[in-house]
Formats: C-alpha cells, sequence, structure tokens
C-alpha cells in the first residue's frame, strides 16, 4: 500500500465511521481505567487526593467531615515503594557497550527524549512508570519528516529520533497479530495553543493511528452550539518501517498483550486506608483535647440569651440529659484505648505493605521477622528485580531495532548484548568476586573452577570493554593464566613459583610434585 491508497482510505470514512473508530476503546478499556486513574492518583498524592479517598465515618457531620478532610495528612507509601524498587534497579550497573554500538544508537543513548535526556533516565522514568500501571507504552518518532538525505543533513537540520511515554489511559485501542506482534495503535495526545505568546493558550485533543508503514492525526473539535464532538483528517505521512513503532513495557514478564500486573496493585488500597486510619485518630486527638460538654437540657432553653452563649462554647457540640436525674454538668471524650488500636492496625498494614513487596528490612521499626522469613523476603525481592530488569532489557533491544529502522539500518543482536541488565540483585560486588578468587587459590581449587571465577571477576571488572578486547582476555584466562612454562622451573636463577598444598598435604610447583 502507498501513502496516496493509505490517504484515499482515511478520506473514504464517513464522519459516523471516523468518530466510531476515534471513540472506540478496548474491551479492558473501561474496566482498567478507574484502577489506572486511582493508582496514578495515590502514586502522585496532593491535596487533591483526600478529596475523593477520605471516607466519612458513621456520626460524622458534613462540616465535621470537611474539616478533617482539611487536616489530613499521609507519608506516601506507594510512592516509596516504586522509588525503592526504581532505586535497586539502577543502582547496580547497566551495561551499555558503547564502542560496539553503531552511531545511530550511540546518538540516541546520548539523546533519547524530545528534551535530549540520555537513555539512563529515560529508562528510569519508563521503570517507574510500568511499575505504577503494570504496563506502558513507549512510542519512538522522529522529527524529520522526509525519506533520504545524509547523517550530515540531518544534523544540519536537527533531525534526530527520540522516544516518550504513554500512560495507558491514552493506549486507546490496538490489534495484535497472531504472533503477537503490533499491528495498529491508537494514541490519544494533548496539545496547547501556545505557539505565540498572544495564542489562545487553549487545551486541544487529538488521536494518532500507528500502522506498520503510516501514521495519522484526527484532530476532535467541538461543534458550535453543542456538546457534540467532531473529528477531521489533519496530517498524515510514511516512516516506512515496516513495524509499529509503539510497544509496551511491562513491570514484570507477562504475557497479557493489554494489561500487566502493578507494583501497587494492592499497595495502594492499603496506603489509602492507613490514611483513613490516620485520620480518624486525628478526629479522636481533636475529641479528646476538645472534650464535649454535657448538660441538662433544661439549662438551654431556645430563645433565651443562655441558649446562644452555650451554643458559643467549646467545639460547639452538646449532649443533654434530663436535669431532674441530678447529674451536674461535665466534659467527656472518647476512649482513649482507641487510639492504640488504630495505632496498632495502621503499624499492621504499613508492615504488609513492605512485606509484600519483600522490602520488609527498609522499615527495621515493624520489622520483627525471623532470618529465615527474611530470606524469602530477598528471594522474593530478587525474583520481582530480575523479572523487571528482564522486561527492561527487551524494551531497550526494541527501542534499538527501532532506532536502527529509523536510520535505514538492521540491527542485529550480537553475542553479547548491547546493553545488559543485571539479573542478580545480591549485594557481591566486584571486591567480594576477588576475595572468592583468593580463598579458591588457598583452598588449591581446581584450576578450571579457579579459571571460570576469574572469568566472572574479569566481566565484572570490564562491563562495558569491546567483545574483541573480552575474547582476548578470556582467551588468556583459558591458556595462559595458572599455567607455569617447563623452561621457567628449570631455569637457573629463575624466580621462585609460589607453592601451595595439595589435598594430599604435598607441596606442589605449578603442576609438578616436589619429592
Amino acid at each position: 500500500m502507498t501513502l496516496e491508497d493509505f490517504y484515499s482510505e482515511l478520506i473514504a470514512l464517513s464522519e459516523d465511521d471516523l468518530k466510531a473508530m476515534l471513540e472506540r476503546r478496548h474491551p479492558d478499556y473501561a474496566e482498567k481505567l478507574p484502577h489506572w486513574n486511582f493508582l496514578k492518583a495515590t502514586y502522585d498524592g496532593g491535596r487533591d487526593w483526600f478529596e475523593t479517598n477520605i471516607f466519612k465515618y458513621i456520626k460524622e457531620g458534613d462540616q465535621e467531615f470537611k474539616e478533617r478532610k482539611k487536616r489530613a495528612y499521609r507519608f506516601n507509601h506507594t510512592r516509596e515503594i516504586v522509588d525503592l524498587v526504581n532505586k535497586y534497579i539502577f543502582k547496580a550497573d547497566i551495561n551499555r557497550r558503547t564502542e560496539d554500538a553503531p552511531e545511530s544508537i550511540k546518538k540516541y543513548w546520548k539523546a533519547a527524549t524530545l528534551r535530549s535526556r540520555p537513555v539512563e533516565e529515560f529508562m528510569k522514568l519508563v521503570s517507574a512508570k510500568a511499575s505504577i500501571y503494570g504496563k506502558v507504552w513507549v512510542v519512538v518518532d522522529t522529527n524529520k519528516r522526509t525519506s533520504g538525505g545524509t547523517a550530515a543533513e540531518d544534523a544540519e537540520l536537527g533531525n534526530r529520533v527520540y522516544s516518550y511515554i504513554v500512560e495507558p489511559q491514552d493506549a486507546l485501542d490496538m490489534a495484535f497479530s497472531k504472533d503477537g506482534h503490533i499491528e495498529w495503535v491508537i494514541i490519544r495526545e494533548f496539545r496547547r495553543d501556545d505557539g505565540t505568546a498572544w495564542s489562545s493558550g487553549g487545551m486541544s485533543t487529538q488521536y494518532r493511528l500507528w500502522t506498520p508503514q503510516f501514521w495519522a492525526l484526527f484532530k476532535e473539535e467541538k461543534k458550535k452550539d453543542s456538546n457534540q464532538k467532531s473529528y477531521y483528517l489533519a496530517d498524515i505521512d510514511q516512516h516506512g518501517l515496516g513495524m509499529v513503532p509503539a510497544f509496551p513495557v511491562d513491570h514484570v514478564m507477562d504475557e497479557d498483550n493489554y494489561s500487566g500486573q502493578a507494583l501497587i496493585d494492592d499497595t495502594a488500597y492499603l496506603d489509602r486506608a492507613v490514611a483513613n486510619y490516620l485520620s480518624n485518630l486525628d478526629a479522636i486527638i481533636q475529641d479528646q483535647t476538645f472534650s464535649q460538654l454535657v448538660i441538662p437540657a433544661q439549662a438551654m432553653l431556645p430563645g433565651e440569651d443562655g441558649h446562644a452563649k452555650l451554643l458559643e462554647m467549646g467545639t460547639k457540640r452538646i449532649f443533654t440529659y434530663d436535669g431532674q436525674a441530678n447529674i451536674k454538668p461535665e466534659y467527656i471524650s472518647p476512649d482513649v484505648r482507641q487510639v492504640g488500636i488504630i495505632l496498632s492496625v495502621a503499624e499492621k498494614i504499613i508492615s504488609e505493605i513492605y512485606h509484600s513487596t519483600g522490602m520488609a528490612g527498609e522499615r527495621t521499626k515493624f520489622d520483627n521477622s525471623s532470618g529465615v522469613a527474611k530470606a524469602y523476603d530477598f528471594d522474593k525481592m530478587n525474583a520481582m528485580l530480575a523479572s523487571k530488569a528482564i522486561s527492561l532489557e527487551q524494551g531497550e533491544e526494541t527501542l534499538m531495532k527501532l532506532v536502527s529502522a529509523y536510520n535505514s539500518e538492521t540491527f542485529v543482536p550480537k553475542e553479547r548484548k548491547l546493553v545488559e541488565y543485571p539479573k542478580n540483585f545480591d549485594v557481591r560486588g566486584l571486591y567480594d568476586e576477588f576475595e572468592i578468587a583468593q580463598r579458591l587459590a588457598l583452598a588449591g581449587a581446581p584450576k578450571l573452577v579457579r579459571r571460570e571465577q576469574m572469568k566472572a571477576v574479569a566481566a565484572k571488572l570490564f562491563p562495558t570493554v569491546k567483545d574483541s578486547v573480552l575474547k582476548k582476555i578470556e582467551a588468556e584466562i583459558e591458556n595462559d593464566w595458572l599455567e607455569i612454562p617447563e623452561d621457567l622451573l628449570s631455569e637457573p636463577g629463575s624466580p621462585p613459583v609460589p607453592s601451595q598444598e595439595n589435598r594430599q598435604g604435598q607441596n606442589t610447583k605449578g603442576d609438578k610434585t616436589i619429592e
């Protein structure tokens, strides 16, 4: 299909057909949308969050509820969980082998976004968004509108490839082939009329259709004297990549094409429960500090000056009783034991928030678990981080494939990946590897074991070195290391060879036993 054929098909759509296409949503969209919005709002926080997520309790008046929401506060455990996972993922070195990468990939790595952020910063954002939603979309685009042209011309004109994140609320509909490839996707975009200082500054909505060969931009407008919307084709072009330049990135590896399991699927609701409990605690403290007056009903007859004065006393909340009961007026307050119940429940929920993700060690105040339980927590955390790292690594491979396609190149995966995320997030580092290598030598470990250990040391010591250099290092370890030439053993005046004991207690030099 040519660009003219694609344009003809779109122009042939009636107004109703175009409206139906752009207002159609994926079957799971309506079900997931409220959940996605809640996860985003809980992560973002802010004062607006309390308006819809602090709940009124029984026997609470409207004014009291309004005042309690104004006083509400929370520690954002949802954001803390997401940020901690991001810290663990990107604390370890992510190996990007720049010496082996093509120039187009290296150029993209330096400026991966429209604002020229490096790819490391972009992937941190992708990781955080994936943790929040479970699955986000990444689009790779270019500001180059015509095909052809040299690299020098592109540099002179500022043409380059960049990427951006699309949250699932704006990935409206898409289709997948039988083998899992994306056939098309419709993405919603928001634009502001701010081309000049005297522009209207109004917000508008537009929709972009991506196919394997083309893209089309549709704009939305409201009809005059009506709330109805109409749509029209605003722009169209050919990218010619042979694949849709948009793809999903999962929080952890998942087979669901449309939605994924988010890191905060459950913890966001637990976080909301903690905020409500603490708000209830605030109400108890208010009532405890400003106790409520109990007086005889006969003492506040309507129409008397005393009646008006009593209403101004204290918190303006008064309980009455029959004055014939011969009970003197007094102040009452809530039972202080209620405070202990709320605090214990809140602490338990907070503990569960961090235990559920294997981060109990980050909340040592509430972590009284045994060593075995902590080991299981670490295994849970390590498995989740490893799965997330694999997902991000695959996302970067797709990014490189699309960047190469935009530059009319074919991305060929190498034996050693150009980008490699860590797969094990234990605390063992380079110095630990050296310590292990030293202990293997002292224990007289077999040569094969020591050589494999030294290869692991070399890989950690030179993570971004060229493939050719690393192969030379590994070949030297395999062939020359731990081997002592025969002439060195027999040559007079040669330096002594370090000796060690084998398992039978005999002294050895190299491979020869000293009698």
